[in-house]
C-alpha cells in the first residue's frame, strides 16, 4: 500500500505528464495554423499573379460582361488526347455567380449537328475527334444558339480522381449492374441500394449501358428519359451536392492544388477568382438539370438523337438564360358538372398553358374558384386568377399535391361562370 507521500508524488508526476502533453497540443494546433495561413497566403500571392498575368496577355475586349451568365462546355473523354477520341459525356453548364443559380444541360453524344466549319453533319461526340474542344464548342453554340466561350475536359482517370478526393459520391443504384467486355477490359459489377462510390465505381456507374442504351425516351407524355445519359445526370446533381457540402471544405485545397492536373480548360484566372469569392452563393438547391429532349431517329441510314426544339426552347430559356419555369397546371372540378375539368384545361392549353393533369377535386362544395400556388410563384398567375375570376391562395403544404407533377391547382368552384370570364370556352 503507498504511502500519502507517495501517492502525491504520483499525482504530482501524472499531473506533469498531462501539461506536457497539454503544452504539445497547442504546439501542434499553432504550427497546423501557421501552416494553412502561409498556405492560404501562397494561393492568395498566385491567384492574384496569376490574374495579373492574364490581364496582361487577354485583350480587354475578352472580359466577360457583367450581366452575362458564364456558359461552360464540359467534355468527358476516355484519354486526355484529342486525336480520334469522342467525346462519352457532353454537358453544358450555365453559371449565374450574382445569383449562385446553375443550369446544367446534358447532351446525348449521339445528337446529330450541323458543323459549319466543315459544312456537314455529324455526331456531336465526333467534333471532339474532328476538331477538340473549339469544334466542339462551336458545334453546341450552332445546336442551341447559346454563346460558348469556355470548357472543362477531363478523361476516366481525372474523373476518378475527382471523385476520390471528394471521399466519393452517395448514390442509389436502383438495381444490379452487370457488363463485361474483355476486349476493352472493362468490368462493370454494382449492387443495387444506397452506398458511397469512390472513383472506381463512379466510373463504372456513368459507364454502364443497359437494355435502354445511351438515352431513351421512355415516357413522351412526361417528358422522363433514360438510360446512360440521364443516370449522368443524376450523378452530376449528387456531385454537385457533395462538392458544395460542408464535409467536402477541408478537400477543397488537394482538390485546387490538383485541378491542373485533372482537368484541361481554357477558363481565365479572372473567372475562377470570380467564381470562388462567389462561393457562398451556390447551393446543391439552386442547380437544375436536364436533358436535351428528343428522340432517336434514323437519317440515311444511321441512328441519331434528333433534339425536339419545341421542347427544348423552355428547358434553355431555364437552365441557361435564368428565366422561371413554365408553369405546369392541374385542373380539378370542385363544382361538379360533368366535363368542366376538361373543357376548361382546353381553353387553357389553347391559351398557351401547360396542363399536365385533370380530374376531380376532393369535393364538389367548392363556392369560389381557387388557384392554389407556391409563395414564389404567386405572382405569376395574377392574369390567370383575373381570367378565371378566382382568387390566389399561396400553397401551406396542404392544398396541393405535387405528386401530379405541377406547379398550380386550379380549383373550379361554384362561382365559375363561363359567360362571366374572358375566357371562351
Amino acid at each position: 500500500m503507498l504511502s500519502p507521500e507517495e501517492v502525491q508524488q504520483r499525482k504530482e508526476a501524472l499531473e506533469k505528464r498531462r501539461e506536457l502533453k497539454r503544452k504539445y497540443r497547442r504546439r501542434q494546433i499553432i504550427m497546423y495554423s501557421i501552416i494553412a495561413v502561409i498556405g492560404i497566403i501562397l494561393m492568395i500571392m498566385s491567384a492574384r499573379y496569376s490574374y495579373k498575368r492574364s490581364l496582361e496577355l487577354e485583350p480587354l475586349s475578352q472580359a466577360p460582361l457583367e450581366d452575362s451568365r458564364l456558359n461552360i462546355l464540359f467534355l468527358g473523354t476516355d484519354e486526355k488526347t484529342t486525336a480520334n477520341v469522342r467525346a462519352d459525356t457532353i454537358m453544358l453548364i450555365s453559371i449565374d455567380s450574382k445569383t449562385g443559380e446553375a443550369g446544367v444541360l446534358s447532351i446525348p453524344r449521339d445528337t446529330r449537328v450541323w458543323i459549319e466549319s466543315k459544312e456537314r453533319w455529324d455526331r456531336i461526340n465526333a467534333t471532339f475527334a474532328h476538331g477538340g474542344p473549339a469544334l466542339a464548342m462551336e458545334a453546341v453554340s450552332s445546336l442551341l444558339n447559346v454563346p460558348i466561350k469556355y470548357y472543362v475536359h477531363t478523361d476516366f482517370d481525372g474523373f476518378k480522381e475527382i471523385v476520390d478526393i471528394l471521399g466519393g459520391v452517395e448514390i442509389d443504384i436502383a438495381h444490379e449492374m452487370y457488363y463485361e467486355d474483355k476486349a476493352q477490359d472493362l468490368l462493370i459489377h454494382l449492387h443495387p441500394g444506397l452506398q458511397v462510390l469512390d472513383g472506381e465505381k463512379a466510373l463504372q456507374y456513368v459507364r454502364y449501358r443497359d437494355r435502354l442504351g445511351d438515352i431513351a425516351l421512355v415516357d413522351p407524355f412526361g417528358n422522363e428519359y433514360g438510360g446512360r445519359v440521364e443516370r449522368q445526370r443524376m450523378f452530376f446533381e449528387a456531385l454537385v451536392d457533395k462538392l458544395l457540402s460542408a464535409s467536402t471544405v477541408p478537400r477543397l485545397p488537394r482538390l485546387i492544388s490538383q485541378s491542373f492536373s485533372i482537368v484541361d480548360t481554357n477558363l481565365p484566372w479572372s473567372e475562377v477568382i470570380g467564381l470562388t469569392l462567389a462561393g457562398s452563393r451556390f447551393s446543391a438547391d439552386k442547380v437544375k438539370t436536364a436533358v436535351l429532349p428528343g428522340n432517336s431517329e434514323v437519317v440515311n441510314g444511321a441512328w441519331y438523337w434528333i433534339m425536339n426544339e419545341a421542347k427544348a426552347k423552355p428547358i434553355l430559356d431555364s437552365l441557361v438564360w435564368g428565366k422561371p419555369e413554365p408553369l405546369k397546371l392541374t385542373v380539378l372540378n370542385g363544382n361538379g358538372r360533368a366535363g368542366l375539368a376538361q373543357e376548361v384545361a382546353n381553353v387553357l392549353r389553347n391559351k398557351g398553358y401547360d396542363v399536365v393533369s385533370l380530374g376531380n377535386a376532393e369535393h364538389f362544395n367548392f363556392s369560389e374558384t381557387q388557384i392554389v400556388v407556391s409563395a414564389d410563384n404567386a405572382e405569376r398567375v395574377q392574369d390567370l386568377a383575373a381570367d378565371l375570376g378566382a382568387v390566389v391562395l399561396v400553397d401551406d403544404g396542404i392544398r396541393h399535391d405535387y405528386s401530379l407533377g405541377s406547379s398550380v391547382t386550379i380549383i373550379i368552384g361554384q362561382d365559375f361562370s363561363i359567360e362571366n370570364r374572358s375566357v371562351e370556352i
